[in-house]
């Protein structure tokens, strides 16, 4: 089945794709640990340029199920049943004869829940730095100094 084929290349070009974003995942970690922001805003840029090639490799994914579909279903009905867009990968193993999705299959949930895990620890540095500039913008607000936004958008402290 060409089609079959089809989603199997789509599947691992997100397969990489998604490698790609956990890789920058893992380099926003360090530079929020180190606390470069300007290396944060440059992967913020790539990590949506990444994610907006993952959502076209998803839409080509779904727009290639719903092909395989429609050629099975106007051919044969499976054990009785319709198949539908929605279904998962397991049944598409399962209709095609081709094990290699189950691989892929394991591959993509290893890689979607490292990228969830690492995002969510990426998250709670983030909430740490919030919190520290927040304390330290009490901290000057408490002892009468009031931090205000110049000109050049860089803090400046006015003196009582």
């Amino acid at each position: 089945m060409k089609t079959a084929n089809d989603i199997k290349k789509v599947l691992s070009l997100q397969i990489e794709g998604y490698k790609v974003l956990f890789e920058l995942l893992k380099q926003e970690r360090e530079n929020l640990i180190d606390f470069n922001e300007q290396g944060v805003e440059t992967l913020a840029k790539e990590k949506y340029t990444q994610t907006l090639k993952l959502r076209l490799l998803e839409e080509e994914r779904l727009r290639l199920m719903k092909k395989l579909v429609t050629e099975i279903n106007t051919c044969q009905s499976i054990n009785g049943r319709k198949l539908s867009v929605d279904m998962n990968i397991n049944t598409l193993a399962e209709i095609t004869g081709d094990s290699d999705f189950n691989g892929i299959r394991t591959m993509l949930k290893s890689l979607l829940q490292s990228i969830d895990e690492l995002n969510e620890f990426n998250k709670v540095l983030i909430d740490r730095s919030l919190k520290y500039v927040r304390n330290n913008i009490n901290f000057l607000n408490l002892h009468g100094v009031n931090p205000t936004v110049g000109k050049t958008g860089v803090f400046l402290a006015k003196e009582a």
